[in-house]
């Protein structure tokens, strides 16, 4: 299928064939809607290794592999990667909590990949044009006391990181057809837009950021918080020397009411004194002298060797 695919994408393809030392097969369904959206396709990890995406709607093929192929392509360059380490104990809410913060970490996502599309000239006017259409077909008008202010207003954010916020050919339109929802993304969209998106580091710092901003726009709203600052993982940005300093220096390790995903056991978070940020998740050994001996040797090690005896990923900040 390689042949239906323009030069900047076939660059794009080989480069993440190169880095994931995968096979990248490219299937393209054979609907065709007119419009484009960022669910219109999938990565599949195969039993082999190899990965797949798989496209199920070919209105604009370039564009669409070409955001899968960015998206893969982050995983490989450094990008801090977000981890379900925790559990509430109630499934359906883990879900619509962890689908949230998937849906806030790709919009970041989406500065850094749209930044790269348009320098690949991969978004024109007809882009733009099929983008606008996907919105205003999937994304219905506001109703009195519905329950999609949530989804409405990510799906406007998302859609301001796509046009960087020029607002010029649907501001009216959105001001009459989601008043509170295009109210609620353009003030969440000032949270990463007053600075610059380019490196691991600015990444992590504006999804901190808009984590911190997205619970007090539900309680506006009148929705329950999510703290994603403490519920979801986010991989560390490191400088040398932030590495060379002990954890008791750079993390605050508090008891959670939440436990570990994996095993159930009661869950320690290891926040960020500068951020509050959830950076990692222990289980602590059982019994009090055993936990008070644990704690003590943790506190007393650098960053960099308690990471890497714990095996919790983190990036070093260039």
């Amino acid at each position: 299928m390689t042949e239906k695919f323009s030069p900047a994408v076939m660059t794009l393809l080989d480069e993440a064939q190169a880095l994931t030392r995968q096979n990248i097969q490219i299937e393209l369904g054979t609907k065709k809607v007119g419009y484009i959206r960022h669910g219109q396709s999938r990565q599949i990890k195969n039993d082999d290794g190899s990965i797949t995406i798989d496209v199920t709607d070919s209105t604009n093929v370039d564009y669409t592999v070409s955001h899968e192929l960015l998206h893969l392509l982050l995983l490989q360059q450094g990008y801090p990667q977000i981890r379900f380490n925790l559990t509430t104990g109630e499934e359906l809410l883990n879900r619509q909590l962890w689908a949230t913060a998937s849906e806030l970490y790709n919009v970041v996502s989406h500065v850094v990949i749209g930044a790269q599309q348009q320098e690949l000239k991969l978004v024109d006017e007809q882009v733009q044009a099929q983008y606008l259409a996907g919105i205003l077909q999937e994304v219905p008008a506001e109703e009195k006391a519905d329950r999609l202010v949530v989804f409405r207003t990510l799906a406007l954010l998302d859609t301001l990181v796509f046009y960087r916020g020029d607002t010029t050919t649907f501001d009216q339109q959105f001001e009459q057809r989601y008043p509170a929802a295009y109210h609620g993304a353009q003030a969440l969209y000032q949270v990463i837009a007053n600075k610059s998106i380019d490196s691991p580091f600015t990444f992590r710092r504006a999804l901190v950021n808009l984590f911190a901003a997205f619970d007090p726009w539900l309680t506006s709203v009148g929705l329950a918080t999510t703290n994603h600052n403490q519920l979801i993982t986010l991989d560390g940005v490191f400088s040398p020397r932030q590495q060379r300093l002990e954890v008791r220096q750079v993390f605050e390790i508090l008891h959670s009411e939440l436990n570990v995903r994996e095993g159930g056991k009661s869950a320690y978070i290891g926040l960020g004194k500068n951020d509050q940020q959830n950076t990692f998740v222990l289980a602590a050994p059982a019994g009090e002298k055993q936990s008070a001996e644990f704690f003590k040797k943790v506190y007393g090690q650098s960053v960099q060797e308690f990471m890497q005896e714990q095996q919790i990923p983190f990036m070093e900040r260039k």
